[in-house]
């Protein structure tokens, strides 16, 4: 009896969706975006900028390898830059960093 209203309690219950982080979609000019904005409260949206530029600029330095400490340290100095000058541009600071 305890099993069948266990059973017929749980078809009651409404399904659990898994939480989801929902991002609005942006179109960003990549050469206007200021250091300021990796300050926006989404972890998640300043990862993806910073993964982003990484990429842009070991693509435009004709990088074909990845190599985790070196990106990891021309990240740390581009977000140097960026708290040094939040008005400079993402691109710029992440440029000079890759030098």
């Amino acid at each position: 009896m305890a099993s069948c209203l266990a059973l017929a309690g749980a078809e009651l219950m409404p399904d659990r969706a898994p939480a989801q982080v929902t991002l609005t979609p942006r179109v960003i000019q990549i050469d206007q975006l200021k250091c300021s904005e990796l300050h926006t409260p989404s972890d998640q949206k300043q990862e993806r900028l910073l993964v982003y530029f990484n990429g842009y600029v070991d693509g435009m330095r004709g990088n074909k390898v990845w190599d985790e400490r070196k990106v990891s340290e021309m990240v740390d100095r581009a977000l140097a830059a960026c708290k040094a000058n939040p008005s400079e541009t993402l691109l710029s600071a992440f440029t000079r960093a890759s030098k």
